[in-house]
């Protein structure tokens, strides 16, 4: 299964759009240059009064789909 690293912070304001419906994705640039459009529920848990903010991994199954996002 493929894997990929990568880093985001979002400020407060815009993950207060984002759990208000006002996105569904978030894009990613991995550490190898790749674009990821992921799903913007799986950043629901790693949300503070921050924002989100940190170094993430996610894999994905051979068909590009997110098997399993984490914070690392």
């Amino acid at each position: 299964m493929p894997q990929f690293e990568f880093e985001r912070a979002l400020s407060a304001r815009t993950t207060r759009a984002i759990s208000e419906g006002q996105a569904r994705y978030i894009l990613v640039e991995t550490d190898r240059g790749l674009k990821l459009q992921l799903p913007a529920a799986n950043f629901y848990k790693y949300v503070t009064a921050d924002g989100i903010q940190g170094r993430f991994s996610v894999k994905v199954d051979a068909e590009n789909k997110l098997i399993e996002m984490r914070k690392v």
